[in-house]
């Protein structure tokens, strides 16, 4: 039996032997033809990689595009997740650095190139300080109550980043909403670091990211419009004429229990200097606690003249 099937094979060998290349070449020509190479081009994270232990690296590349050619049936069996692209930054210091990123991809792709073909990595130090908290209020509070008082629950935060972003904070603050609010309450906001143009500055954080803010709302609120009554005086020999105050009335708010009592509003004592023929300047009210106005300076103008010298009669 095994010599019959033996001679079936050795049977015309030579013709089976041109066959069998035949339909190999065959095959090679139709894969070719039916499964040709072509370009195609896949968007990839970038990893960034051996980065020193005691540094930050720092790369606004985020992504890279690379171009890659393969047989078309490649294309159709990997994504982009079957690819790995890295910026290895193994030996390198504090500083700025060009680094050509390292492609990874599955076998049978040819890379072509990537764009960017160099990315720049800043390695930089790691960095903290300590900054005041700015609140800022959005809204206002129902009609008929007041904001009594704003706490935090901390005055400090800790800016942590990069030296160079770190160096860039600027203020760190957070915003509360007061709209509608008729009564007190408490809320947790976040906190944002920003340069001196206002811009959020990049790969920091603030810690703690998130403090506690209680806001008193008292009810009751009321205004009243009084009368501004400055508090100037002159030199002894001189007197003052002609007192103007701008403007003349000024609208206080507050709690029932504070507006009530309130029936003209003083500005701080201030006296003209001697000899001064003509005063005009800007005067601070004197504002009770718990009582609020828009703006707190008013503008008061005088004429200074001299007192009379009376002589007495000799004789």
């Amino acid at each position: 039996m095994i010599t019959q099937i033996l001679n079936v094979f050795r049977r015309n060998l030579l013709q089976k032997l041109i066959a069998l290349v035949a339909a190999f070449c065959m095959w090679v020509f139709v894969m070719a033809d039916q499964d040709p190479p072509i370009d195609g081009s896949y968007t990839v994270p970038l990893t960034i990689s051996n980065a020193p232990y005691e540094l930050i690296p720092i790369c606004m590349e985020k992504t890279i595009l690379i171009e890659t050619r393969a047989p078309r049936s490649n294309f159709v069996k990997y994504d982009a997740n079957a690819f790995r692209v890295y910026a290895n930054l193994e030996g390198l210091g504090e500083g700025d650095h060009t680094i050509i990123p390292q492609v990874v991809m599955p076998q049978g792709f040819e890379l072509i190139e990537t764009k960017p073909a160099n990315v720049n990595v800043k390695l930089d130090s790691l960095s903290e300080r300590q900054m005041p908290i700015e609140l800022l209020t959005t809204g206002s509070v129902a009609q008929d109550s007041i904001v009594k008082e704003i706490r935090k629950s901390m005055d400090l935060v800790t800016v942590v980043g990069p030296k160079s972003f770190v160096n860039q904070a600027f203020r760190v603050y957070g915003t509360v909403n007061l709209s509608g609010n008729t009564s007190s309450f408490e809320l947790q906001i976040p906190m944002r670091t920003v340069d001196d143009k206002e811009n959020a500055v990049p790969f920091v954080r603030v810690v703690p990211s998130v403090i506690t803010v209680s806001v008193d709302i008292e009810s009751g609120f009321r205004k009243r419009i009084v009368p501004v009554v400055p508090e100037l005086t002159a030199p002894d020999g001189w007197e003052l004429t002609k007192v103007v105050v701008e403007p003349a009335q000024v609208e206080i708010s507050g709690a029932d229990s504070a507006v009530n009592s309130i029936f003209t509003l003083k500005t701080e004592p201030f006296t003209v200097q001697t000899g001064q023929r003509l005063f005009r300047g800007t005067l601070k009210l004197d504002v009770p606690e718990g009582v609020t106005v828009k703006s707190d300076e008013v503008t008061v103008s005088a004429e200074v003249v001299r007192h009379p010298i009376v002589r007495g009669n000799n004789g």
